[in-house]
């Protein structure tokens, strides 16, 4: 094998190796969503919203299509108990797999626990069928005459693999791997060029001479994918278990081959783009003098799109850290619970004496916690003047969300540094949701707080407390005690939006059984609806879970494409430094320095790339502009060294009469 099949082979082989990497993601991934060792097939998303099924009776319905179909069916569900981010899966009838199974990656093991784990959760949510799929649209015929919504995949490579490539993340992961292999059909033209032209004065057809090139080429890909094929399924296998090496192999196959076909079909358009013509011949040109351009061309694509795309990169990295930051806060309120009411608007009218009683005693004992946050856009009318949003809460939420913390979170804010026109707001704001009769003194006894530098204070979303907000700028007011500070309709509002939440679901159930709230006291009174006891933090554990595995994916897209652009910089040095050889070759001979002969195709790339940064800085205007302006450095650093170690090693090839 020649020199340069070798290098083809080696380079080719970080694409392949990268390739390989996206493969075991996008099994990963697939694996994720339908475990392979539980035999999932499919994957449900169920929704009983807008169905007349309560809780139970939704929960009953699965059960007994579950059983009567053989579906297998396993809820998804946040294992709060642990103090990991893992997921855990819940048999419907306590069938089927074993307690525990390992995921491809294999740093976590999947839990398989009983029936009872879903006894405070809801039936919507995600769904696995790892049993018998021949009934599955009866499944789904019967819950959607039902007025179910239900939402159906079926496990498909070809789903995931398309999936995968649509996220931005991993598009520029396989722009970075076409603009890699672009610039090795480049390189092995540039290399055959002076061949090819003794060849086409010997009269060889032309056609012969395009597939011989070719051929060649394509050869030293294949060798090159099929070591790394062999080497990544063998490690797949012994590593992560034999049973993922059939997703695996054809994922990394279906990448290679696509790879494959577009180098190929680019080393042929360049081929008969840059054939070289009878002028060239007769006037003794260089042969790789017509790559020149394309070699140029695709050193600016790969910088432009590493520059691009680095400022992306970072606010997904920052993005991730505050899903980090967020997920730690969910797993803070893991053991804290709203109360559902699966009831009509008479019979929550009814209850409301007794919940405001309710919420009373979960005060003496230290068990419930209130956040209610309006943001700007909720409270157009109000100027909240530094602040980004205003949310009522008490010691209770801030005990929960600042446990742990090494420091102090909060500081106090003096009345006299808010707004009249805030003030004013906030006191109309608790004359509408208070005893009207102490609303007055109900405001003079709230405190009020801001979060301190550098700490990223947790509120619910006014109306939907399973959405957290995070900010440095929310005004904290504090009330003293929520029974005193509002009316039991406000309190049960709140409580059905979970923005007041209680802790313990076995304490919270007692709760309502003391004050007549459970099942059977309600229908001992004739209301038909239920008060279901509910994990707060599981929705936003797995949100949560999903935004930070993506964006780390974002961040491996760039680290492609620093790899591109430094191979595609290299080579466009390298086919400069073979056009420039007869030059520098004497020039170098008489003793001048590297710095001096390089400088003006040095000095050129530089200022073309610094006009390329501007126009991105320009057009992106982005947040980020240190990191964007650090890569950019990276790559014009690129340019010089890959010039001095171009011109170095043509200098030793003429030297040695190898050029």
């Amino acid at each position: 094998m020649s020199m340069y099949k070798r290098m083809i082979v080696i380079v080719s082989g970080v694409l392949f190796t990268l390739l390989a990497l996206l493969a075991a993601i996008i099994t990963d991934l697939n694996d994720r969503d339908f475990p392979q060792a539980i035999g999932s097939k499919s994957r449900l998303d169920i929704s009983f919203n807008e169905s007349e099924f309560s809780i139970n009776e939704a929960f009953s319905k699965l059960k007994e299509l579950d059983a009567r179909l053989g579906l297998g069916l396993i809820k998804i569900a946040p294992d709060l108990a642990s103090d990991k981010d893992d997921k855990i899966f819940v048999t419907l009838n306590g069938e089927g797999p074993p307690d525990e199974f390992t995921w491809f990656n294999g740093d976590e093991t999947g839990k398989i626990v009983g029936k009872d784990r879903l006894d405070f959760s809801y039936p919507d949510g995600v769904y696995l069928v790892t049993g018998n799929t021949a009934r599955l649209s009866e499944f789904e015929d019967t819950l959607k005459d039902a007025g179910v919504k239900m939402t159906r995949w079926d496990a498909s490579i070809l789903d995931s693999l398309v999936f995968v490539v649509m996220e931005r993340g991993f598009t520029t992961v396989v722009l970075a791997s076409l603009a890699l292999t672009a610039s090795l059909a480049l390189f092995w033209l540039s290399v055959k060029a002076r061949g090819r032209a003794l060849r086409i004065l010997g009269g060889s057809p032309i056609v012969r001479i395009q597939m011989q090139d070719l051929t060649e080429f394509g050869g030293a890909l294949l060798i090159s994918a099929g070591i790394v094929a062999i080497v990544a399924t063998s490690y797949v296998g012994v590593f992560h278990g034999w049973m993922y090496v059939s997703t695996f192999i054809k994922v990394l196959i279906s990448l290679q081959v696509v790879v494959m076909a577009i180098s190929m079909l680019a080393a042929l358009i360049m081929s008969a783009s840059a054939w070289p013509s009878a002028t060239m011949l007769a006037t003794r040109q260089p042969a790789v003098k017509s790559l020149r351009a394309v070699s140029i061309v695709i050193q600016a694509l790969t910088f432009i799109l590493v520059v691009a795309t680095a400022a992306p990169a970072w606010s997904a990295y920052k993005h991730s850290s505050a899903k980090a930051v967020e997920m730690a806060q969910w797993k803070k309120l893991s053991n804290q619970v709203s109360i559902v009411f699966a009831t009509d608007t008479d019979e929550m009218a009814d209850m409301e004496p007794k919940i405001g009683e309710m919420v009373k005693d979960a005060e003496s004992a230290e068990a419930v916690a209130l956040s209610y946050t309006y943001t700007q856009e909720m409270w157009p009318s109000i100027d909240f003047g530094k602040y980004s949003a205003v949310s009522f809460v008490n010691q209770g939420w801030l005990d929960l969300v600042t446990k742990g913390a090494k420091q102090r979170a909060i500081a106090p804010v003096s009345y006299h540094k808010l707004s009249e026109e805030l003030i004013h707001g906030i006191q109309e704001e608790i004359e509408v949701l208070s005893n009207k009769e102490h609303s007055k003194n109900r405001f003079e006894s709230i405190q009020f707080f801001h979060p301190v530098e550098g700490f990223r204070f947790p509120v619910a979303q006014g109306g939907g407390g399973e959405s957290l907000h995070f900010g440095d700028d929310i005004l904290l007011a504090v009330v003293p005690s929520l029974s005193d500070t509002f009316n039991d309709s406000t309190l049960t509002s709140m409580i059905s939006s979970s923005n007041v939440v209680f802790t313990g679901v076995t304490a919270t159930q007692q709760l309502l059984e003391r004050h007549s709230l459970d099942v059977r006291a309600l229908r001992d009174r004739g209301i038909n609806g239920e008060l279901k006891v509910i994990y707060i933090a599981e929705e936003g554990i797995l949100q949560a879970q999903f935004a930070a595995y993506l964006a780390w994916l974002q961040n491996l897209s760039l680290i492609a494409q620093v790899i591109a652009f430094s191979v595609a910089t290299a080579i466009s040095a390298l086919i400069t430094a073979t056009l420039q050889a007869k030059r520098d070759f004497p020039l170098r001979m008489a003793g001048r320095s590297w710095m001096r002969i390089l400088q003006s195709r040095v000095g050129k790339e530089l200022f073309v790339g610094g006009i390329l940064v501007s126009i991105i800085v320009m057009l992106q205007r982005p947040n980020a502009l240190g990191i964007v302006l650090l890569i950019a450095a990276y790559g014009l650093l690129m340019v010089p060294l890959s010039h001095l170690f171009a011109a170095s090693w043509c200098f030793n090839g003429v030297s040695k009469r190898r050029i």
